[in-house]
């Protein structure tokens, strides 16, 4: 029996946590558990059979860790082949007929561009080394498990499909009690991506206890077109007597199952702390029920729109609110459903060259200013989806592609639609980003949608097909209708379904083509009977003609009225927002008309953008809140011109230039250099520092006055969720690079910078994960503290000696794995017996406040930024006494 078989069979039992178990067998603390395989197979062996016997239907090999980086932290990269092999072996001895084994593919501790140096590629290298031996062993599926970074499990899942796309694939993501992944991935957006990509089963594991993890599982059900998984952890860890503990026993651990299956789980385990008693109550809580049904991708679409009510229920066998059936685009922290209540969407079209002097030069000079501008303010106007063209001849459109995508991730979080006929250039931007995207546009070409719908299917995209073929663009309704049920066959055959496709009829110029207006509007609503969504690039119609803003308006309203989904258009023109406002009035998608009301008493321009949370439309949306922070009217421009000038709300250079008042012009410089960090804006942070710095402005008046305040405001955005870890370092790294400029100017002034402290950081013995901690590291400098990071696996007695050595006002102490939890105790203890006073604040993925408490910490940070202000706070009571 198959994994599928299995699941169709009803609800299935995952074994539990491996790590403790094989502790309990001898393994040593810190000691590498893949390399049993090799050297203690008949303990790895036994952990097996435990979890067999207590009914596990499928079990994890023992190679969380075995991807060549993971294992180089034992100086164990050669053993790749022979751990993963080796652990194949075992597994399946283990489970004989009595269950499956499933090829365990865990993080790669390291993070991926853009949040780190390493690359996409790298990271795909790694994976697909493990995942090539554990095909060759012969796994019966691979489970890519606890990855919190989106990107990170994007390159696992292509690594998978391209070395074995016979193999089924479980895909699990972790998040934390906030419920996110630590990157700001919510749960929905991870299962768009994962199923998307090509995952047979979609969940979470690790993360938290079954409490918590309930409703996240609900939230993944209601977009799932495949099934899901559950593998929690038996709540949250605690130290007690000197071990680390798990707080959920057995029954109260198993009283869960029903209520994750109930919220969609069709297969349910264990994470850290579960044990065999665990998974043998699981199994007998959950026998016998009937998981909920979840509606695959040949049966997902039914030519219906569903909105977020009853009317899914007719639609999706997925039960109420179901959404598996609906169009859902996401970016790596915010996801964008086609629901009858978010319609019409708005997809901006600013960002391409095509007739733009100065944004060909900005792109094909490499310097990407204006599309960061263009990107900001059409999200700040009302845009769903950025659609992005860097279409300039003579250039490397996939290099430039990559780059362009990247900066639109920095300065917005909205879904992207890659513009490009290269399928190089097209792959490029697929994969540099991290979400669901739409390819603009396919043809009903053969030969030139092939290598396009391939693109799609690989990375998970949606497409829009334009109705042409090599003949051209039909002149009847009837005939781009034909076009277009080619186009959906096509990707049909594929595996893309209708539902997740947009078919644009083409709008042409009225001003040479008048009677085809009339034509596509009339094919927009034929289309609709395909079962697949419609687009149109309104702007097209009123090529040539005056008051085009006021023509593409009136068009616009018309293709709505015939069923429109999308519109291609400037979403800050100023009829056009007050087009969009209206019809949702008149559609019954703003209720009591609230949105249009407040855009009417905002104190902006009608044409800034329409306005509106529930639209995602302007100032008051949650589009892009950090924008909304940092800058101010949204109906300022810049000069196009300018490649370098800052974005609206922060002053422009042209206005700097005119200000005739130094305190003025100091004054408006100074919000444009806080901005530029609020912004995590690096490349134009640098010329305003330089600019301030060239004018007379004191240095040390600079960091006080703007960089450090401006850090500190990031550090609350992030704290009260409104930044996630990818904007926090972003700022970060734009304040590392202001004080590594302003250091020589503050020596030459012998002014100096004035430290606040110094902290000693290290990863406790026998663990070898940093990512915090190196995150940690740069935040505590950008506060003016001087850091020691001593790497990771640091003996206690190397930590004292060190924190010693420099007279260190805190010592901060990482920790991710469960097992060398209590090595922090061991440090605090030591520090205590040679009577060194100096606080100890901890933290880490499995840490909480009651564990800090515990063992005695002096603070305790839950994420980066928290560690910093734990720190601040203790150097300076301790500088009161």
């Amino acid at each position: 029996m198959g994994l599928a078989e299995l699941i169709d069979s009803g609800a299935v039992v995952f074994d539990g946590a491996m790590g403790t178990l094989l502790q309990s067998l001898g393994l040593p603390a810190g000691g590498c558990p893949e390399l049993w395989c090799l050297e203690n197979p008949e303990g790895v062996f036994e952990a097996h059979r435990r979890y067999i016997e207590a009914g596990a239907q499928i079990v994890e090999t023992n190679t969380f860790g075995a991807t060549p980086i993971r294992l180089s932290h034992y100086g164990l990269a050669g053993k790749v082949e022979d751990i993963n092999r080796a652990a194949v072996r075992i597994a399946k001895r283990a489970a004989g007929q009595k269950a499956l084994v499933a090829g365990s593919v865990g993080p790669l501790g390291v993070l991926v561009e853009p949040l780190g140096s390493f690359t996409f590629d790298e990271a795909y290298e790694q994976f697909a080394a493990q995942v090539k031996a554990l095909k060759a062993a012969g796994v019966d599926a691979f489970i890519v498990e606890t990855i919190a970074d989106l990107n990170e499990m994007r390159a696992a899942i292509l690594a998978c499909k391209d070395t074995a796309p016979e193999i089924p694939l479980i895909a699990q993501m972790t998040i934390d009690p906030r419920g996110r992944s630590y990157t700001g991935t919510t749960p929905e957006s991870a299962a768009l991506v994962m199923q998307a990509m090509g995952a047979d089963v979609i969940g979470l594991n690790c993360s938290v206890g079954p409490d918590v993890l309930v409703g996240a599982i609900e939230k993944i059900a209601r977009v799932a077109r495949v099934p899901v998984s559950a593998q929690p952890n038996a709540g949250l860890p605690r130290l007690v007597e000197g071990k680390t503990v798990f707080p959920m026993g057995p029954e109260e651990f198993a009283s869960y199952g029903p209520r994750l299956v109930a919220a969609g789980a069709r297969i349910v385990g264990g994470c850290c702390g579960t044990t065999p008693e665990h998974i043998r109550l699981l199994r007998e809580a959950v026998a016998g029920l009937k998981p909920v049904a979840f509606s695959d991708s040949t049966s997902v679409c039914r030519g219906a729109r569903p909105g977020d009510g009853a009317a899914a229920e007719d639609v999706h066998s997925s039960g109420p609110g179901s959404l598996s059936g609906v169009l859902g685009l996401t970016s790596r922290t915010q996801s964008l459903f086609f629901t009858e209540d978010r319609l019409p969407i708005i997809i901006g079209e600013r960002i391409n060259p095509t007739g733009r002097k100065a944004l060909s030069r900005d792109i094909k000079e490499g310097v990407f200013g204006l599309v960061r501008k263009e990107a900001k303010r059409q999200v700040e106007a009302g845009a769903h989806i950025l659609d992005v063209n860097v279409g300039v001849p003579l250039i490397d459109e996939a290099g430039a592609m990559k780059r362009a995508v990247r900066v639109v991730q920095e300065v917005t979080r909205v879904p992207v639609s890659i513009d490009s006929v290269s399928p190089e250039a097209v792959e490029a931007g697929l994969r540099e980003f991290v979400g669901r995207a739409i390819i603009n546009s396919v043809t009903a070409e053969e030969a030139k949608a092939a290598p396009l719908l391939r693109l799609a299917k690989r990375y998970g995209a949606a497409v829009i097909g334009l109705t042409m073929d090599e003949t051209g663009l039909p002149s009847s309704a009837e005939e781009r209708v034909r076009l277009a049920r080619r186009i959906v066959e096509m990707a049909g055959a594929s595996g893309i379904p209708p539902c997740d496709i947009l078919i644009d009829p083409l709008a042409l110029t009225a001003g040479a083509q008048q009677d085809q207006a009339k034509e596509t509007l009339r094919a927009i609503s034929l289309i609709k009977e395909l079962g697949c969504l419609t687009s149109l690039g309104v702007s097209n119609v009123s090529f040539g003609l005056p008051n085009r803003d006021f023509l593409n308006a009136v068009y616009l309203n018309m293709a709505l009225a015939q069923g429109l989904d999308a519109a291609i258009v400037n979403p800050a023109g100023e009829h056009i927002a007050g087009t969009v406002r209206a019809v949702r009035v008149f559609l019954n998608r703003d209720a009591g008309s609230k949105e249009y009301i407040s855009a009417m008493e905002a104190p902006r321009a009608i044409g800034s953008g329409p306005a509106g949370e529930g639209s995602g439309l302007g100032p008051g949306s949650k589009e892009n809140p950090a924008n909304a922070r940092a800058t101010g009217a949204a109906g300022a421009r810049e000069d196009e011109g300018s490649p370098t000038a800052r974005p609206s709300g922060a002053a422009t250079r042209r206005n700097l230039d005119s200000e005739e008042d130094s305190n003025t012009r100091q004054d408006s410089l100074g919000h444009a250099i806080y901005s530029a960090v609020l912004e995590g804006d690096k490349a134009g942070l640098i010329p305003l520092l330089d600019r301030a710095l060239s004018a007379g402005a004191d240095p040390m008046q600079v960091l006080n006055d703007w960089l450090i305040p401006a850090i500190t405001e990031t550090g609350r955005l992030f704290a009260d969720g409104t930044y996630f870890l990818p904007q926090l370092m972003l700022s970060a790294e734009a304040m590392k690079a202001a004080f590594e400029m302003l250091k020589p100017e503050l020596a030459k002034r012998s002014q100096g910078l004035t430290e606040r402290g110094t902290v000693v950081l290290a990863t406790v013995e026998g663990d070898v994960h940093d990512i915090g901690k190196n995150l940690v590291a740069i935040l505590l400098e950008n506060h003016g503290l001087r850091v020691y990071d001593l790497g990771r696996d640091v003996p206690a007695s190397e930590i004292l000696a060190h924190a010693r050595k420099v007279r260190a006002d805190a010592v901060c102490l990482s920790a991710l794995m469960t097992t060398t939890m209590p090595r922090m105790k061991e440090v605090i203890d030591l520090f205590a017996s040679e009577g060194f006073e100096c606080p100890v604040l901890v933290g880490g993925a499995a840490t909480t406040e009651a564990f800090a408490r515990e063992i005695g910490a002096s603070g305790y940070g839950r994420d980066a930024q928290e560690a910093v202000t734990e720190v601040l706070r203790v150097i300076s009571t301790r500088g009161e006494r």
